[in-house]
C-alpha cells in the first residue's frame, strides 16, 4: 500500500490533492497543531493525522517515517523570503528517513510568460501574493537546476485557483499560462 503525507492538508489545495487519491492510499494529513485535528478534510477515504512543526527535523523524521510520497501543498504566509520554499523542500529532503518522492503544489508565479519573464513580474499580478510568488519561481528553478536530486514533482494550479469547482475530467501540460478556462488533454 502506498503511502501519502498530506503536508497543508486543511487547506484548499492539499484537501484538493486528498479527495484525488484513491482509497487504496494511506493518507496521513500534517496538521500545525492539534487543534486542527477538527478541520481535517472529508474524504471518502480513511485520513490519519499527525501533528508535524515543519521547523523541527525530528517532528518532520516521526511524520515521515514509513511514507512514499510527501505532498507539500503548504501555503507559507505574508511576506516570506524568496528562499522560504528552497529551504523548506531541503529541509524535508534532509530530514524524510527513507528519501519519499516530494511533490509540491507550486504557485503561478513560476509560470514563464511568452516572452519568457516569470508570470510573478507581470503587473496583474496580485501585489499582496508577491512573495509567494518570488519564492516559488526560486523553488522551481532551483528543482529544474537539479540541485534538488531527483525524486520531485512540481504542480502549478492556474492563475486562477477553484480546488472546489467542478471536476473535468482532464489536464493541460504547460509552462505558460492557460489562455482559455478549459483545460485540455495533450495530444500524445
Amino acid at each position: 500500500m502506498t503511502s501519502v503525507l498530506v503536508l497543508g492538508a486543511t487547506g484548499r489545495s492539499g484537501a484538493a490533492v486528498i479527495a484525488e487519491l484513491p482509497p487504496s492510499v494511506r493518507v496521513v494529513a500534517a496538521l500545525r497543531s492539534p487543534r486542527d485535528a477538527t478541520r481535517p478534510p472529508t474524504v471518502p477515504a480513511p485520513v490519519e493525522a499527525v501533528v508535524l512543526d515543519l521547523t523541527d527535523p525530528t517532528s518532520v523524521r516521526a511524520a515521515a517515517r514509513g511514507i512514499d510520497v510527501v505532498v507539500n501543498a503548504v501555503r507559507l504566509r505574508e511576506d516570506i523570503p524568496p528562499a522560504a520554499l528552497v529551504d523548506l523542500h531541503e529541509s524535508l529532503r534532509s530530514a524524510a528517513p527513507n528519501d519519499p518522492g516530494i511533490v509540491t503544489v507550486g504557485g503561478a508565479g513560476s509560470l514563464h510568460l511568452p516572452d519568457g519573464t516569470r508570470f510573478w513580474r507581470h503587473p496583474s499580478f496580485p501585489p499582496p501574493t508577491l512573495p509567494r510568488g518570488i519564492a516559488h519561481a526560486q523553488l522551481r528553478d532551483h528543482l529544474e537546476s537539479g540541485a534538488a536530486g531527483a525524486g520531485w514533482v512540481y504542480l502549478i494550479p492556474p492563475p486562477t485557483f477553484v480546488p472546489d469547482g467542478p471536476r473535468l475530467g482532464d489536464f493541460a501540460s504547460s509552462d505558460r499560462p492557460p489562455t482559455s478556462t478549459r483545460s485540455r488533454r495533450p495530444e500524445p
